[in-house]
């Protein structure tokens, strides 16, 4: 694949992160709810919603940072690391985490805590906020997590802006 075909299909990546950050903020993170505080099947699909697009900015940076010698080859990988935020984070390698601003990532019941530059990103895992009902998980519920949601979007975007600047997207 040719530098300008990784950056296309990257920038398209990046788009779709982009607004599926703008639509949760535009659209789950409402002051009207403030009254009565979230609710889980609320804050499920935002965790959902959130986890799936900090997974693509992941796989955004680990489309410019590796080579592919084919989209065939570029979509095997992306299946192949999954949803699993640590083998992506892996892939990328230490230069590659550190360049976007990640320093470390750890998982515990369900959730991964990314360390990046300026302070702490909360994701669920993925698979376990949609299948957590196997287990008869039942989650705490906190009255700041409308905070804890835009922190964490607030965050992303530095780690995305640090992707668009190495690669002039922005």
């Amino acid at each position: 694949m040719t530098n300008e075909e990784v950056k296309k299909i990257a920038f398209r990546v990046i788009a779709r992160v982009e607004t599926g950050f703008s639509f949760i903020e535009d659209n789950y993170l409402i002051p009207q709810r403030k009254n009565s505080g979230p609710d889980t099947a609320w804050l499920r699909s935002v965790y959902i919603l959130f986890s799936f697009h900090f997974e693509l900015l992941l796989k955004s940076a680990l489309i410019l940072f590796c080579s592919f010698s084919s989209k065939k080859e570029l979509e095997r990988k992306l299946l192949k690391v999954g949803h699993n935020l640590n083998v992506i984070i892996k892939e990328l390698g230490d230069e590659g985490a550190a360049y976007i601003g990640i320093k470390s990532v750890s998982v515990a019941n369900g959730e991964y805590e990314v360390i990046a530059l300026n302070g702490k990103i909360l994701v669920k895992d993925f698979i376990d906020i949609r299948y957590d009902f196997i287990e008869g998980r039942v989650r705490d519920i906190y009255s700041d997590e409308d905070l804890i949601i835009s922190q964490s979007i607030n965050l992303s975007r530095d780690v995305l802006n640090k992707i668009k600047q190495r690669y002039s997207l922005l």
